[in-house]
């Protein structure tokens, strides 16, 4: 049992259901229950009235008392044999998500974002990040505390985590308790924030997907960057119109994004998902799509995957490879935002010298 003092209030979470046209785009469907409930829910759009229903369905004491003996009969074996075989039917348990199934991914890959190990119909990957290699290096490079000779300091931080790993009770535990020991005491020029939807941001694919909400994401200073181009890219910048949150890079739409990324075929985004201990790192990067209705396709690879209740060594490969490409991505970010201010300053140069000829 959670000591009282780790223990967390439950919220009531409010699932979010995609609109038709997420369903009539899809070009497979599974037996989910979000697919369950879009089909209840086109039923009851199709009735006009109550007598819909009492038409179409009969109550099951109804239906035996009307039943045949012939078919009375074939109920009871089945009954006695434990009724059919429903070994076939595949993502049923899904707990309370909707969008994140099948459906979802389903959804992603028509749009042109592909999860890791992705191949497309002709048996080939999509190209990887040019800078994959370097992303590695610097992810698996020691950070100052981790070369201290104390291993006692060590094996009393991995105790720590495992109890604090098996005290979470709920996710919100997680995030205000586990991330923080990953997060460590940094002090960068970043901001954090997380448990907000992205609302401001422009859609991913065709806006029927709900609003992206991490539970923790690292973003720039709002004065960090030309107030120019923040108004200009607003919609693909900043999460939130709340100005005190972070600014954010994000893909936007496939024209913004083409114009943006230049195709480098480099990744900048890195992102981390934790879960029962295991901690997996990810990069996302923009490339030229293949399908002539897409101009950008966005391709995601895994980097890195760790077990941090395995043994002190790969708790610490995995703090220190999360703390790392979180300082490799204020990096990318930094510099970003610095090229681009650079070019905001030598457009607005140029203006100002035209204007005085």
């Amino acid at each position: 049992m959670p000591s009282p003092s780790r223990q967390h209030p439950r919220r009531k979470r409010r699932d979010y259901h995609p609109p038709p046209q997420f369903w009539d785009k899809l070009t497979k469907l599974w037996l989910t229950k979000s697919a369950l409930r879009e089909n209840n829910r086109r039923i009851l759009s199709q009735s006009s009235s109550r007598t819909f229903f009492a038409e179409s369905y009969t109550f099951a004491p109804d239906f035996l008392r009307s039943c045949p003996a012939t078919c009375l009969q074939e109920i009871r074996r089945l009954s006695r044999c434990g009724g059919p075989d429903l070994s076939d039917l595949r993502h049923t348990s899904i707990g309370n998500t909707t969008v994140y199934d099948p459906h979802f991914e389903n959804h992603l890959l028509q749009n042109g974002i592909y999860m890791p190990l992705f191949r497309y119909p002709d048996g080939s990957r999509p190209p990887k990040a040019k800078n994959l290699a370097e992303i590695r290096r610097r992810m698996q490079a020691p950070r100052p505390s981790s070369a201290l000779p104390e291993s006692t300091t060590l094996d009393q931080e991995y105790e720590d985590f495992l109890e604090l790993n098996h005290d979470a009770a709920d996710k919100q535990a997680v995030v205000t308790e586990v991330l923080a020991v990953l997060e460590g005491k940094h002090r960068a020029r970043s901001q954090v924030a997380g448990g907000h939807p992205f609302r401001n941001m422009a859609p991913l694919t065709d806006g029927t997907l709900a609003s992206a909400k991490p539970d923790l994401y690292h973003g720039a200073r709002s004065n960090q960057l030309a107030p120019a181009i923040q108004e200009q890219l607003h919609k693909q910048i900043r999460p939130s119109s709340q100005s005190n949150r972070p600014a954010k890079g994000h893909h936007g739409t496939r024209r913004t994004a083409t114009r943006q990324a230049g195709y480098d075929d480099k990744a900048y985004t890195i992102m981390s998902t934790y879960r029962a201990g295991t901690l997996r790192i990810y990069a996302t990067h923009p490339t030229r799509s293949r399908s002539p209705d897409c101009l950008t396709d966005y391709v995601m690879t895994q980097i890195g995957h760790y077990s941090l209740i395995g043994n002190p060594t790969s708790y610490r490969q995995g703090r220190d490879a999360y703390r790392n490409s979180r300082d490799l991505a204020e990096e990318y970010r930094d510099e970003i935002i610095r090229q681009a201010n650079k070019r905001c300053a030598g457009l607005y140069d140029k203006l100002t010298s035209r204007g005085r000829r």
